[in-house]
Parts: structure tokens; C-alpha cells; sequence
């Protein structure tokens, strides 16, 4: 769900396992805030989140906000421990030329999924943790 703020948003402990984290950040500039001011509002600069939950957050499983529990967290909520190890085992393979060039093609295309989602979870907490 998709969810916009006058604010901007990073994480919050959810309970004693899990954190609401605020991804997929748009900035939306020139945003009227609906309702207020009687239709005489200014606009501002809002922030736009997209998640699973409907204040725009997805929950994730991190025992506390340390830099690697957040970005294992997000990585997580994607894939699984056992969907990374596929796809790594996929690429020792690929490494090693015993397969096709379509299967080749197969797992370079999920390693590259997956790394493009694991630098999005990095960049998403460092900047968190940097502001």
C-alpha cells in the first residue's frame, strides 16, 4: 500500500522481532495536503512510501537497528535464507560452465535480481542510519 507523509520516514520498532520500515521512498514536491486549510493550502514537499501494510511500511524480522539486522531484515521479506542459497549455489554452477546457455542466462538474471534488491536494502539503510 502506498502512503504519503508531510515528513520523512525510515524504521520503527514494530515489536520485540520486528521493525516497520518506510521503502521505496518517493519525494513528491508541490503536494497539497487533502482537506486541511479549508482548500487554502500551500504546497509542500511530501514523502511517499510504498510497503505491505497500509501506513505504507513493511514489516521485517530484526532483533535490534544495527546496520546488518536491517538490511538481513529487508533482504528477507524478499527472499528467504533458503532462496538466497539457491541462487548462489545457481551461480557456482554457472561458474563452473556445467550448464546450458539458456540456464546460464536463467541464473544470471536471478543473481542480478537478487543484488539489485540487496544494494537497494544497503543504500535504503545507510541512509537511515546516516540522517
Amino acid at each position: 500500500m502506498r502512503k504519503i507523509y508531510l515528513e520523512r520516514k525510515s524504521y520503527i520498532k514494530y515489536d520485540e522481532q520486528k521493525y516497520a520500515v518506510y521503502l521505496n521512498e518517493e519525494v513528491v514536491q508541490n503536494y497539497v495536503p487533502e482537506g486541511e486549510f479549508g482548500g487554502n493550502a500551500i504546497p509542500v514537499t511530501a514523502y511517499s512510501y510504498e510497503g505491505t501494510m497500509t501506513d505504507g511500511s513493511t514489516i521485517i524480522d530484526a532483533v535490534d537497528a544495527s546496520r546488518d539486522s536491517l538490511i538481513n531484515g529487508i533482504i528477507r521479506s524478499k527472499f528467504s535464507q533458503s532462496e538466497e542459497d539457491a541462487i548462489k549455489t545457481h551461480q557456482l554452477q554457472v561458474l563452473r560452465g556445467d550448464i546450458d546457455d539458456a540456464q546460464k542466462q536463467l541464473y544470471d538474471a536471478e543473481w542480478g535480481a537478487f543484488n539489485e534488491f540487496r544494494e537497494f536494502a544497503k543504500a535504503s539503510v545507510d541512509a537511515w542510519l546516516d540522517s
